[in-house]
């Protein structure tokens, strides 16, 4: 079905923000607000999008101490999220918890959690996990496929293509992706390559 035309596009990045505050709201039905959306990373596909996010969401990340980045280890990102630290001032809402290097399953079993992600491990009951509806994390390919309709090429090469591009894939419109799909490593690796007209939606 197409798609009435809009002023602005509706791009990947709008995408993005939207699943990530729709995950807070899916919580709501008991009334009370998720404690925190924990975002899973294994293979830190989403890693280079980060700080472009963080301007637009209470996101935090797991990592070494850098409160300027609002990164931190667990215990320290328990304390950010109860505002109990002056150098940390977050946006309104929920915390988004993004965790490079972490997956689903290391959070799965409270009792087995590495030790350095215990303090966040509760969240995942009180809380809501991003991740894809078959239980796996968000890969970048998986969320276009999965929320926009938009197919990725299959192929290890697409893969390693659309990582490399995802900052460049943020500030494509949907329909411009949706034309060109299945996606393919020539396609992404394109937008990498300077385009004045094109650079004029980002």
């Amino acid at each position: 079905m197409t798609q009435p035309a809009t002023a602005v596009p509706t791009t990947v990045h709008a995408a993005l923000l939207d699943a990530l505050r729709s995950a807070v709201s899916h919580n709501r039905s008991d009334g009370v607000a998720p404690a925190a959306v924990l975002w899973t990373d294994k293979e830190r596909h989403w890693e280079s999008v980060i700080p472009r996010l963080r301007g637009e969401l209470p996101l935090l990340t797991l990592g070494p101490y850098n409160p300027e980045a609002l990164t931190g280890p667990a215990i320290w990102l328990r304390c950010a999220m109860a505002g109990t630290l002056a150098e940390v001032e977050l946006l309104d809402g929920t915390s988004v918890i993004y965790l490079p290097g972490v997956s689903r399953a290391d959070l799965r079993a409270v009792e087995d959690c590495p030790k350095g992600l215990q303090p966040l491990a509760e969240l995942q009951h009180r809380g809501v996990l991003f991740s894809h509806p078959n239980g796996r994390d968000w890969s970048p390919a998986a969320f276009l496929q999965g929320r926009l309709g938009i197919e990725v090429s299959a192929d290890v090469a697409a893969r390693d293509a659309l990582t490399r591009a995802l900052p460049r894939v943020l500030n494509e419109p949907v329909e411009a992706l949706e034309s060109q799909a299945p996606l393919a490593a020539a396609d992404l690796d394109a937008l990498l390559v300077p385009d004045p007209e094109r650079d004029l939606w980002s």
